[in-house]
């Protein structure tokens, strides 16, 4: 049911973006406007990648914390990076098995188990920073009727993760132990905190795209609404079905900026110039960490993707 839901909702986002692209996609002025971001402003493109690779930097950090400092920054920054990599080159979100699958590879100490259980805590608390920025801003920017369903939607939401939860606590009772052992041996006290904190900056760094985008549009948004924006189309990332979210990264950005007065036409401009730099900066980052050990890697890849039956 859940996946039928999230398939449909990703249609429904395609088809969005499709009929935007019909309207309102011109090569030229996309071409103008990307030239005009990439080339034309080398200190907001240069301040812009400084955020953004910040923002990964950032997260890498906050694994190797959540290990307790057992496991190399290097494979923590790798890990995550080829998971952005891999996002944006598939369908659907596989970046996560592919980053459980290198830090066990690559930290022999460190089980497949240990590995999983993680990504799936620091994923949560991805999701809970998102949904935090995205609930603040809400209630600051978002018109009535908007905030209105999205408080349903969260709502929905939050029963869905509470079934979930006693579900497994009725079935599995011993792993779901298991696993709040893990949380509190890895997630506790002023530990806890750095590592929400590295996380919560590390989403706050990467609304600086946007920032950017919309700066060289010379409609540019304050840094706290490019915030707010990001994390509601990340958020919306969920319903991924092509590679890299094409159309659900567009169609959830372009109805973001619409509550800030940007027209359809250059929220969607903005949306798909700030996409095109994400793509640009994971397949850089995923060539230059393939490049060093090719062979290796592509190899370990391969492998983690097998595993999952992919």
């Amino acid at each position: 049911m859940q996946k039928r839901f999230k398939y449909i909702a990703g249609v429904i986002l395609f088809g969005i973006f499709i009929y935007l692209s019909i309207l309102y996609f011109h090569v030229g002025e996309f071409l103008e406007e990307t030239k005009r971001f990439f080339w034309e402003s080398p200190y907001l493109i240069i301040g812009v990648m400084i955020c953004y690779s910040l923002s990964f930097i950032l997260r890498a950090e906050a694994w190797k914390l959540y290990f307790g400092n057992r496991v190399r920054f290097y494979s923590c920054l790798e890990g995550v990076l080829l998971s952005l990599f891999i996002n944006h080159i598939t369908p659907i979100k596989l970046g996560d098995a592919v980053r459980i699958g290198v830090l066990s590879i690559r930290e022999k100490q460190v089980s497949p188990g240990e590995s999983l259980q993680s990504v799936v805590v620091l994923r949560s608390i991805d999701m809970a920073m998102l949904l935090l920025f995205s609930f603040i801003g809400l209630i600051v920017f978002a018109k009535a009727f908007v905030f209105r369903y999205s408080i349903l939607f969260i709502v929905i939401l939050a029963i869905a993760c509470l079934v979930g939860g006693i579900l497994l606590w009725r079935f599995l009772p011993r792993f779901v132990h298991r696993q709040i052992q893990l949380v509190k041996t890895n997630l506790s006290g002023r530990k806890a905190l750095l590592i929400f904190l590295m996380i919560a900056v590390s989403w706050a760094l990467e609304g600086a795209v946007i920032w950017g985008v919309t700066s060289s549009m010379g409609s540019g948004l304050s840094i706290y609404k490019a915030i707010w924006v990001n994390s509601i189309t990340v958020g919306g990332q969920i319903f991924q079905i092509t590679p890299g979210g094409i159309s659900t990264y567009e169609s959830v950005m372009t109805a973001a900026l619409t509550t800030f007065h940007f027209s359809i036409k250059d929220g969607y401009m903005a949306a798909i110039i700030s996409h095109s730099y994400k793509f640009v900066f994971s397949y850089l980052a995923g060539m230059l960490l393939l490049l060093h050990s090719p062979v290796s890697k592509i190899k370990q890849i391969k492998e983690i993707l097998v595993r999952r039956g992919l």
